[in-house]
């Protein structure tokens, strides 16, 4: 939805800032003119602008803080401050995906798993991601192909990747990381009830 007028469109926002800002370099352009015609010592001069530089330049940064401040908290990430309602083990090896519910203790080689699982819709879900040989890309996609998710699976290293999937069905998990001759018949199922 736009904060704007519905008669304003983004250009004519812009096009409307850019003549102001145009507008206000010519203003100051024609008062350095007009004031330059006055004699004055290069040292209280010289003094003036540095003081104005050291305004100009705090006055940037705390621009620039309070906007990526608030930029940052608009990013349309979902916010996990909670424990997960479920967490699930997922290890990579070539050219497979073993899913298992609950976090594992056990060696990345001797875990034991399938290639599908089924987890609730619309709540927390943890996946504890790790590889058992090379580095793997563990990707969710939804029924209609798009990507919801996704993180890497790294050996001696695990990832953690929360979701919360919104409705029910069966989600595609694919390796995006190129690992070796099969990488193209990787793939695990989630099923969301």
């Amino acid at each position: 939805m736009n904060f704007l007028s519905p008669l304003l469109s983004i250009q004519s926002f812009a096009a409307i800032i850019s003549f102001i800002a145009a507008m206000l370099v010519v203003v100051v352009v024609i008062f350095l003119v007009i004031t330059s015609s006055t004699e004055e010592d290069k040292y209280s001069v010289k003094h003036k602008v540095y003081k104005l530089r050291s305004r100009y330049f705090f006055a940037l940064v705390i621009c620039i803080v309070a906007g990526l401040f608030i930029s940052l908290r608009l990013l349309p990430y979902a916010k996990f401050q909670s424990e997960p309602d479920e967490t699930v083990t997922v290890v990579a090896m070539q050219w497979a995906w073993k899913i298992a519910p609950g976090v594992t203790d056990k060696n990345p080689v001797d875990f034991t798993g399938g290639s599908e699982i089924t987890v609730p819709a619309n709540k927390h879900i943890r996946f504890v991601v790790t590889s058992s040989d090379v580095n793997h890309d563990f990707a969710i996609y939804n029924s209609k192909g798009l990507l919801v998710a996704q993180t890497q699976a790294m050996p001696e290293y695990h990832n953690a990747l929360e979701y919360i999937f919104p409705e029910k069905g069966d989600y595609h998990i694919l390796c995006l990381e190129y690992c070796g001759l099969a990488h193209s018949i990787m793939s695990g199922i989630i099923h969301v009830n």
